[in-house]
């Protein structure tokens, strides 16, 4: 092995090493979860959009944890009836599904069929 082929394989391996330790040194991106409350309206316009939603929602990474089952208001104004909690790997990925031209899309489908709050917070 000449010495030029063993001070490249030495400043590539100190390179590799150097690059695994800063990637190993960042922390893991936080979640973020968007937390939406809704009145539905109009069940039968609302039915159209909860077709489309799950599946725009997988593709950025989403995860339903809650989709309107029972809930109840334990402090403050009554929560709407509908209560909905969506786990996103990041805040990027949770606010790059709502902004995307799928869910944009889907949105129109919704538009007049419930009253809406969305939220997205980043976890810890």
């Amino acid at each position: 092995m000449s010495v030029r082929s063993f001070v490249l394989g030495s400043a590539l391996a100190a390179a590799m090493a150097v690059a695994g330790a800063s990637l190993a040194a960042q922390p893991p991106a936080k979640k973020a979860y968007i937390l939406v409350q809704s009145e539905v309206t109009n069940t039968e316009q609302y039915a159209a959009y909860t077709k489309l939603s799950p599946g725009i929602i997988a593709k950025y990474g989403g995860t339903f944890l809650a989709r309107g089952g029972r809930s109840t208001t334990l402090e403050g104004a009554k929560a709407a009836s509908r209560v909905v909690v969506i786990e996103f790997p990041s805040f990027e990925a949770a606010r790059s599904m709502y902004d995307s031209p799928e869910y944009t899309a889907a949105r129109k489908v919704r538009a007049g069929a419930a009253t809406m709050q969305f939220v997205l917070v980043e976890g810890l």
